[in-house]
């Protein structure tokens, strides 16, 4: 006779084996697959954009010309200065080379290396109050 431990020990296990068989495997590209994280299958590379100014919709501007471009813009929120002349990109991960294209993307001249793997994104720009010269037609 089965003890009542036993019995929920073998349901779990039921429960758990039948949970973890995928209906195929994850290829690099799915959403589930740990390749996410790069961005979106065909993505120009992960950006962030923050709004160095206190004009209020420059981030989404900056980020929908970027999302026209082909960028997977993940996060638009608040750099943590809002007096920035300049809109600034940084380049965050070593030897991506992103930040180069979102800035011809945006039409900033150059772009400057600020490193931080931690964050997941390639590129961050950083909104100015010039943001409305900057970006091409």
């Amino acid at each position: 006779m089965l003890s009542l431990r036993g019995a929920l020990l073998g349901s779990v296990f039921l429960v758990f084996a039948a949970c973890n068989q995928p209906d195929k495997p994850a290829t690099v590209g799915e959403p589930n697959s740990i390749d996410s994280v790069a961005g979106l299958p065909g993505s120009a590379g992960v950006v962030e954009v923050l709004t160095g100014t206190g004009r209020r919709g420059a981030a989404n501007l900056v980020a929908e010309r970027l999302r026209r471009q082909g960028y997977d813009v993940v996060k638009i929120g608040n750099a943590p200065e809002r007096n920035y002349s300049r809109t600034l990109v940084a380049e965050r991960r070593v030897g991506a080379g992103i930040a180069a294209g979102v800035a011809k993307a945006i039409g900033v001249p150059t772009t400057f290396a600020y490193h931080n793997e931690n964050l997941l994104v390639d590129a961050t720009v950083f909104v100015g109050r010039d943001f409305e010269e900057i970006l091409p037609p």
